[in-house]
């Protein structure tokens, strides 16, 4: 997985001089995505930064071939990523959002960029990939959530040979971060000082299925072991169902995890349920959740992304030792009106019973209320071009020092546009 991409060209070339490779490229496809990301947490608490804020153009180039003829077929996919610092020294004694690289002395990189690789083969229906992989599973999941995305180096084999089953194995063994463009080892997030330490690990191990059993019920079954640091199973069951009125919705979670191996971390012993129940009707959804999280710790999370639970709030994971969350949320999606296109969401949160141990109270609250309003541009010239503005309003009581989560009001802004060549 070291082979640099031009010695991978000159195998991807070699291929295509041997007259069998028609499938290679005219399945393949190639994306441009323009991205101007704009992030500003306005802290509300006492701070050493007034805020977290950047302003940052990045390009996603993306270039996935077909696969060559044969029992086996094998195929390459290549990514380059180039970013952009808009503010330049105006971000000096902000914090860091995420979105650029920053050196010791806090000051942001004017321009950065890095290429990756993923080589693949298939047999039949099932897949193998090895390189960069962006894993989107509850269990190991590659956070989209800034510039760009969070990836990790392994290999990904994926069975699907059996009718609405896929079963997933996979490995892994370093990670590129959101701001960063080198491989570093695996650690625990450790967010408030949950654990005793934010560990590191050798690399971790997933196997998973998801089985569709009708079309109004889909579930999911999933392992992972951070080697020496902790392992956590998953039981997921989404269902969709009329009820005349409207489509009934549920997303049942379950996580159970504790402490591997050596656990280098200290201990960990966790159980983390959430669900959501939601009428759908016509172009609304109305939504009601409830997250508790049970055991002698926290819900453990790998550094630099965000735990696969039913809610998703940009300031705060909501994940807390013995933390109880209340839910409500509303949608409303604009299609097959004037406004196709956009799509509305408003959402409260409240977390009671916090218990943070190294602040000597059980009894912590916070709360976030989010607002996110998108628009994809669905045909015509501009199809591709998409605007999506977020905010929240979050507030906790929680001390400031040395807390990762802290009040404040967040805006993020980002303009996508993807061009597509064949």
């Amino acid at each position: 997985m070291r082979f640099s991409p031009l010695f991978l060209g000159l195998v991807a070339a070699a291929t295509l001089q041997t007259g069998h490779a028609n499938n290679f490229i005219d399945d393949s496809n190639v994306t441009l995505t323009a991205r101007n990301y704009f992030f500003d947490r306005d802290y509300k608490q006492g701070d050493s930064f007034p805020a977290a804020r950047d302003w940052a153009q990045g390009f996603i180039f993306k270039a996935n071939s077909g696969y060559t003829p044969g029992v086996i077929g094998f195929g390459l996919d290549l990514q380059a990523f180039a970013g952009f610092n808009l503010l330049g020294d105006s971000t000096d004694g902000y914090a860091a959002s995420g979105l650029l690289p920053v050196g010791k002395d806090l000051k942001r990189t004017d321009q950065y960029g890095e290429v990756r690789w993923t080589a693949k083969a298939k047999i039949q229906d099932s897949t193998l990939h090895v390189g960069t992989l962006t894993p989107m599973f509850p269990v190991l999941f590659s956070s989209p959530a800034r510039l760009f995305q969070q990836n990790y180096r392994g290999a990904h084999l994926q069975f699907n040979e059996i009718d609405n089953l896929k079963l997933h194995a996979l490995y892994t063994d370093r990670v590129n971060q959101r701001d960063s463009t080198n491989f570093e080892k695996i650690r625990l997030g450790n967010t408030n000082s949950r654990f005793d330490q934010a560990a590191e690990s050798s690399g971790l191990h997933m196997l998973g299925a998801d089985y569709k059993v009708n079309d109004q019920i889909n579930t999911q079954v999933y392992h992972a072991d951070l080697h020496d640091v902790f392992q956590q199973n998953f039981l997921g069951v989404k269902t969709k169902h009329d009820v005349g009125i409207g489509n009934l919705l549920s997303d049942i979670r379950l996580f159970v995890s504790n402490d591997s191996g050596e656990a280098l971390a200290g201990d960990i012993e966790n159980q983390h349920l959430s669900g959501l129940i939601g009428l759908q009707r016509g172009n609304q959804t109305f939504s009601v959740g409830y997250m508790q999280s049970f055991g002698d710790t926290a819900m453990p999370t790998l550094a630099g992304t965000e735990p696969a639970v039913m809610l998703d709030c940009m300031s705060a994971d909501f994940t807390n030792k013995d933390e109880k969350v209340y839910h409500v949320r509303y949608d409303y999606d604009f299609k097959d009106t004037p406004l196709n296109g956009l799509k509305f969401m408003t959402r409260y949160s409240k977390g009671v019973d916090i218990d943070l141990p190294q602040f000597g109270r059980d009894d912590f609250e916070q709360d976030a209320w989010d607002v996110d309003l998108s628009y994809r541009v669905p045909t015509g010239t501009l199809e591709g071009l998409g605007v999506r503005t977020r905010f929240t309003h979050y507030r906790n009581e929680m001390p400031a020092t040395g807390m990762a989560f802290r009040s404040d009001n967040e805006t993020r802004v980002n303009i996508d546009y993807t061009w597509k060549f064949k």
